[in-house]
């Protein structure tokens, strides 16, 4: 990975190779750090009572988050940059680093701040994190204690307070979380890009498993959002790479979570490296598998895939007619593989009626799989795939859906309150709401997210090929979903609906 390159987030689907890409940089760099966040205890601050009141009443805590990540991201980098492992040793590189910038005025907020944590660059980032919070814990209970305790008392009090008392609570929220100390922050990261003369090391900071659990979801979003805001201020450390692992599904979450209509996804673009595999890598990633367990089980000759698995099927290369059953990802194959040779049987060899078998079985994994992939970004996946149920072939025309019978037996399925995050399901509640409302809207907002998911391809023009979002552009605009546009449920699928393509 180039220090040079603008590319700070590595991006792709469950099992794609984000988090071993990042595990080799790790084991390949000297100077590497990997940022576990459930080590960070993010927890102490979704459980702040103070924090909680604000959030409630619809403060935005955005430059708090953004701060926790650049004071953890500035130190980790000040560790890894300078070993610093004590007391004493923080001490020293506070002395190197202010005795350089100490006449700059338009420094001394920054020096300030590093004055202040001089003696604790050592310790660990759940104690930093705590520190940090409780110091606007004590600010904001001074400021509004009473409204807090109200709030902690239960019944709901942030409910009754009037929009004006929302108004004037949050504005006054805002004099406590502001800029100021994010623009300490800044002030030391550029303090840090100038101090460090010796640009022949690399150094990268590595954050992985934000997909996982590792704090409360009525914040995690909100912090991962805030985290992708601060990595660009990091640029300015000419030695220094921020590499975050990120599932798209997350990223969509992120995004449908933030009104703030500065964030767009297009401007992060630039920042993403997408992964993608090619046919032939995902060849050689099978071949040395199977020759790899055929070694250790029955031969030490060279096996490769065409030595286990028929020549053809469905009058197709067998290899690409399991490509085209996968999301073009390793763990895709890989599962494939391993179904179709627990489906022979002990045999050394695949059959066709094996590989079909298999077919059936990987076919059910798989849904369920990427209905569990997305279920935060879409909670309603699992009942809008039902289309194919209902319609039972694996090609429906988008005409089909927006008449009134299907439209509505649809709108029954996804009016559920436990889909209330799933952007989908609420087009269909205003869809289910307003009287004699089309459901062309909601229909397209469907389309785009089953295609969205992987789930299905579409032929948005009779001269044009099937586009799918693993292989094609990641996202289709609903506009361009029409009457005549065809949806294909992917072949991946096909078995798990027992369909199956004339």
């Amino acid at each position: 990975m180039r220090l040079t390159s603008p590319a700070m987030i590595v991006a792709g689907r469950t099992g794609e190779g984000k988090t071993a890409i990042l595990r080799h940089i790790e084991r390949e760099c000297e100077h590497s750090a990997v940022i576990d966040p459930s080590e960070m205890s993010m927890s102490y601050v979704s459980n702040s009572d103070a924090l909680r009141f604000l959030t409630a009443i619809g403060a935005d805590l955005d430059l708090l988050f953004q701060v926790l990540w650049k004071h953890v991201l500035c130190i980790e980098y000040i560790r890894i940059r300078w070993d610093v492992d004590s007391t004493q040793k923080s001490r020293n590189i506070f002395t190197r680093i202010t005795d350089r910038f100490h006449r700059d005025e338009r420094k001394k907020k920054a020096i300030n701040y590093l004055q202040e944590w001089q003696g604790k660059f050592w310790i660990t980032m759940d104690q930093n994190i705590k520190e940090i919070t409780e110091a606007y814990e004590s600010k904001i209970l001074a400021e509004m204690g009473g409204e807090v305790e109200k709030f902690k008392a239960g019944g709901q009090y942030e409910k009754r307070l009037s929009t004006e008392k929302k108004s004037e609570l949050v504005a006054r929220s805002r004099k406590i979380i502001n800029a100021d100390q994010l623009s300490e922050l800044h002030g030391i990261i550029d303090m840090l890009s100038i101090a460090d003369s010796d640009q022949t090391k690399a150094y990268y900071l590595l954050v992985d498993r934000l997909d996982e659990r590792w704090v409360d979801e009525s914040i995690r979003f909100k912090l991962i959002k805030a985290l992708i805001e601060t990595l660009k201020s990091f640029r300015k450390i000419k030695n220094l790479k921020i590499l975050v692992a990120l599932r798209i599904d997350v990223f969509e979450r992120v995004v449908q979570e933030t009104t703030d209509i500065s964030f767009q996804r297009e401007k992060y673009e630039d920042n993403m490296i997408r992964l993608s595999w090619t046919k032939q890598e995902i060849k050689e990633l099978v071949d040395r598998r199977i020759e790899t367990l055929f070694k250790r089980k029955y031969t030490s000759a060279s096996v490769r895939f065409e030595d286990v698995f028929p020549t053809k099927i469905a009058n197709k290369d067998a290899f690409d007619w399991m490509c085209e059953r996968t999301l073009m990802r390793p763990r895709d194959i890989i599962a494939f593989v391993n179904e179709a040779l627990d489906s022979a049987s002990g045999h050394a060899t695949v059959s066709n009626a094996a590989l079909r078998k298999a077919e059936g079985e990987f076919a059910r994994k798989r849904k369920d799989a990427l209905i569990q992939e997305w279920k935060s970004a879409y909670p309603a996946l699992e009942k809008m795939l039902n289309i194919f149920a209902r319609k039972k072939k694996p090609i429906i025309e988008f005409r089909e859906l927006v008449t009134d019978a299907d439209a509505d037996a649809v709108a029954l399925d996804l009016c559920d309150p436990s889909f209330a995050n799933d952007p989908v399901a609420a087009e269909c509640q205003i869809y289910v709401n307003s009287k004699g409302a089309s459901p062309l809207v909601f229909m397209q907002f469907l389309v785009a997210t089953l295609y969205r998911s992987g789930a299905v391809g579409l032929k948005l023009d009779t001269s044009e090929p099937y586009v799918y979002s693993h292989l094609n552009q990641p996202l289709v605009s609903r506009h361009l979903i029409r009457d005549s546009t065809k949806i294909r449920l992917h072949p991946m699928l096909h078995a798990a609906f027992h369909l199956h393509e004339v």
